[in-house]
């Protein structure tokens, strides 16, 4: 695979904000994100359709949200890429996404959720590292956590080479050290994609995964899946995020907890496995580079960051 790098974030850049998934749910607080976004010295510049509706749960129609995609990446003046919210919609547009427009127009594409599709997209067609994290109008839209914040801008602004991240709470369910790229997002779209061109092959890499509002058999369906695949034999080592369970759960027999699931398949695989990490679907959150080269150590719950984010 080629890695191509984007450019970081400088003071005064233009940021594109585009909805490739599923609409607002509520348009004004895409509006606060951006104010919040201005506020700290960036110009916004909003995708042509990134507040259009189509079937209920489309920001679009595919071929809108293509263009604004396409547009974003050709366009000069614009300097980085954010989505303003994930929701569902990223997998019906893959096939048709013009990948030799982002290969030669590398930036910064920020995007988190259903855009776990996209972004998976992105890295094996283009080849190019995108941010896996904090979106406008999600996590920036009302009360900011300070940990969120200052992940998302260090991430974009700073080169990272060399810098750890150490879990908080750490629950090691096979010991061991690894190195590989990192694959970082939904479960559920990760699983989504098994069998298509769109995902990366696990082959070496270091994959770190969340999931929120499913039920644990689900999990364990997403695990066996990527399993049966042949892409969980493969990995270097697996990563926990948070697992957020589902408020109203639909099933009346008992379920296992999260981790006795992750315990199961830990086992079948001879591969470092820990968390939980800080990422997912939860106001206190990581910003990662989707792609990036790292190392990890489950005895001491640390991830080392073995390259820049940047060209």
């Amino acid at each position: 695979m080629n890695i191509l790098k984007p450019h970081p974030l400088k003071p005064g850049s233009t940021i594109g904000i585009i909805s490739p998934a599923s609409p607002q749910r509520d348009p004004l607080r895409l509006q606060r994100g951006i104010a919040y976004i201005e506020s700290k010295g960036y110009k916004v510049v909003l995708g042509k359709y990134a507040q259009n509706n189509h079937a209920g749960y489309l920001a679009g129609t595919d071929e809108q949200r293509i263009e604004d995609i396409e547009t974003m990446f050709a366009d000069d003046t614009i300097d980085a890429i954010m989505c303003a919210r994930g929701g569902y919609g990223t997998t019906r547009i893959l096939p048709n996404v013009n990948y030799d427009i982002i290969r030669s127009n590398p930036k910064i594409f920020v995007g988190f959720s259903d855009t776990t599709a996209l972004q998976s997209a992105i890295l094996n067609e283009a080849g190019l590292i995108t941010f896996s994290g904090a979106m406008p109008s999600v996590d920036f839209a009302d009360e900011i956590d300070p940990f969120t914040e200052e992940s998302f801008w260090a991430v974009l602004q700073h080169d990272i080479a060399h810098s750890t991240i150490t879990v908080d709470v750490l629950t090691t369910y096979a010991k061991g050290k690894a190195e590989g790229r990192l694959i970082c997002g939904n479960m559920c779209l990760l699983t989504t994609l098994c069998g298509s061109e769109y995902l990366p092959s696990f082959q070496d890499m270091i994959v770190m995964i969340e999931d929120i509002g499913e039920e644990p058999y689900r999990i364990d369906r997403y695990f066996s899946q990527l399993e049966l695949s042949g892409y969980l034999q493969t990995i270097n080592a697996l990563l926990i995020g948070d697992f957020t369970p589902p408020t109203n759960p639909a099933v009346s027999v008992p379920q296992r907890p999260y981790e006795d699931i992750i315990q199961d398949y830990a086992g079948r695989i001879n591969v470092p496995v820990f968390g939980t990490f800080p990422y997912g679907h939860i106001n206190r959150k990581l910003t990662l580079p989707f792609g990036i080269n790292i190392s990890v150590d489950a005895d001491k719950g640390t991830i080392v960051f073995n390259e820049s984010q940047f060209a």
